[in-house]
């Protein structure tokens, strides 16, 4: 076990790391990557952090200077298994025209929303039964047009938000047969509104 590790050293390791697509750096895998004891390397990345070659991303999970994950990247490693989906992939596919301030995901986990430097991310818990239709686009899961569409109905009518303003989305990239269909494996309350909604 190595008793010391200068700041070029770590430095090297950084940009190896980045080189390898490691992002997100949990403080195990630095401790463990730079051979030091746990206390010698909780003090060493405390210093990196403070010298901005790390990001406190959350607990002990650090994002990596020299390969900054995306706020995407973030949700797919803390949230897993999870994908965009509601108000953020609705923008995305150019059903809403407003950029949401925040990242939207879906997941069959109870988790807490984050916030991190880098943005905050809220979770949504979906029935296992509902977490289908999403596309891997370089490691981050999107939902499709129209599953985002069919998440964000289920959500706001579970929390009772208001939908009035339905109308004002654009259906224009919406396959509205595959919706429809794919509204089957959602409450009938779903069905209800999209019924509503979507042309005949």
């Amino acid at each position: 076990m190595k008793k010391y590790f200068t700041l070029f050293s770590w430095v090297s390791l950084l940009q190896k790391l980045g080189k390898e697509k490691q992002k997100i750096l949990s403080f195990q895998t630095l401790s463990t990557a730079s051979g030091l004891s746990r206390t010698a390397a909780l003090k060493a990345v405390q210093r990196l952090t403070s010298r901005g070659y790390l990001i406190k991303l959350y607990k002990k999970n650090y994002a990596n200077k020299f390969s900054l994950p995306s706020l995407e990247d973030v949700a797919m490693f803390y949230g897993k298994p999870c994908y965009i989906s509601f108000e953020s992939a609705l923008s995305e596919c150019g059903i809403i025209s407003q950029m949401p301030q925040v990242l939207t995901c879906a997941t069959t986990r109870k988790l807490q929303n984050l916030k991190t430097p880098l943005g905050e991310i809220i979770f949504h818990h979906l029935n296992p039964r509902l977490f289908n239709n999403f596309k891997n686009n370089n490691g981050i899961l999107f939902a499709t047009a129209e599953k985002a569409l069919l998440d964000y109905l289920y959500i706001a009518l579970n929390n009772k938000k208001l939908i009035s303003f339905l109308d004002e989305f654009d259906l224009s990239q919406l396959d509205i047969k595959k919706t429809k269909k794919l509204a089957n494996i959602f409450p009938r309350s779903v069905q209800k509104v999209l019924k509503n909604f979507l042309p005949t």
